[in-house]
């Protein structure tokens, strides 16, 4: 009899710790998600209010270089302040790997510096309804580069994509909105060029982590990579903003805080991101990453009064729908077979670094 007691005792305190472990993670799950989307959210409202057409300081490439240098410095500190065993394997790199790391960074300072330019011509909104093709383009690079091929769920996403493309294209033609058409034309014409490199990009870092035998998490590509982005974003100001560094201006304009807060914020986000991969999936980030478009397309209809038609609501549907299928078809796999996690740590590694 009190062995029975004992026994029904301690599967009920079983089955209340998993209840309590699995609201643990529910609550877990939903306060990252948040805080995730809150500060993407905050960060695009700063840049857009410091580098848009009425902003305090119009010089998106310094503004560019000055965050990715602090967050750099950050990303090396954190590494210096854990040094674990693949750093220490990853501290002799090879010239080869160092090349493509330098040639990692150059392309992603040239790929924010465009993007945050970019917000000079276009409205938040709108931008991100364009960010929302990313995927098209990460497709199409993958399979001219012989790193995915197509099926059915990935020529639906495409189709999906081209639609929402389309859709978008109607509306912006119609739209009357702030912006002059010519300046939105122009504004598309950089955005879809960030599109194109950040997809050059993405096969790069595809290729070093899954081809090579480097092995780096991502606060660790960061504190390699954004060091050079930085670099390669004050000789673009240099180039094309020659007032950039003019100090009373940038105090004037508030310059200090903005920047710490903006790598505040981008320090978040990437804990976050680590965060959320650990306790979930790397499936579970990227459809989170695309879903994480639609508050920032409401954030700039509230807090700008962005116009936004019918035709580029419908197509930003259209494109969200495919990048979630694409979602669904790259990791198909990995429902379906098990290799000992390395599946799972490869994905891991393959994810992008946040703006």
């Amino acid at each position: 009899m009190r062995t029975h007691f004992f026994g029904r005792l301690a599967c009920w305190m079983s089955a209340d710790g998993f209840a309590r472990w699995s609201l643990s993670w529910r609550w877990q799950m939903c306060g990252l998600v948040i805080t995730w989307w809150s500060i993407s959210a905050a960060v695009t409202v700063v840049m857009k209010q410091t580098v848009g057409r009425d902003g305090s300081y119009q010089f998106p490439f310094a503004l560019t270089a000055m965050t990715n240098g602090v967050c750099g410095w950050m990303s090396v500190l954190a590494c210096r302040s854990k040094r674990t065993k693949s750093a220490r394997r990853n501290s002799l790199l090879r010239w080869l790997d160092i090349v493509k790391l330098v040639g990692l960074g150059v392309i992603q300072g040239i790929e924010i510096g465009m993007s945050n330019k970019s917000l000079e011509y276009l409205s938040v909104s709108t931008r991100t309804i364009l960010s929302s093709l990313s995927v098209f383009f990460m497709m199409m690079s993958a399979q001219l580069w012989g790193l995915e091929h197509l099926d059915r769920l990935r020529i639906c996403s495409a189709c999906c994509q081209v639609l929402g493309g389309l859709l978008h294209a109607v509306g912006a033609s119609h739209d009357s909105g702030e912006h002059p058409v010519g300046t939105q034309i122009r504004g598309m014409l950089l955005q879809l060029f960030t599109l194109m490199l950040a997809s050059q990009r993405w096969v790069m870092l595809q290729f070093l982590m899954q081809k090579s035998k480097l092995q780096l998490c991502k606060i660790e590509l960061a504190a390699f990579i954004m060091p050079v982005t930085s670099l390669v974003c004050f000789v673009l100001a240099a180039i094309f903003e020659r007032d950039a560094f003019d100090w009373p201006l940038m105090r004037e304009a508030g310059l200090p805080w903005t920047v710490a807060s903006v790598a505040c914020g981008i320090g978040i986000l990437t804990v976050a991101e680590l965060r959320l991969v650990h306790i979930s999936s790397a499936v579970a980030l990227q459809v989170l990453g695309t879903l994480h478009q639609i508050p920032l397309v409401i954030t700039g209809v509230v807090w700008f009064q962005d116009p936004v038609d019918l035709q580029s609501a419908l197509g930003f549907a259209c494109c969200i729908c495919g990048a979630l299928c694409y979602a669904r078809a790259k990791h198909l796999p990995l429902d379906r077979t098990d290799l000992n996690g390395k599946d799972s740590q490869t994905a891991d590694r393959s994810l992008q670094l946040d703006e």
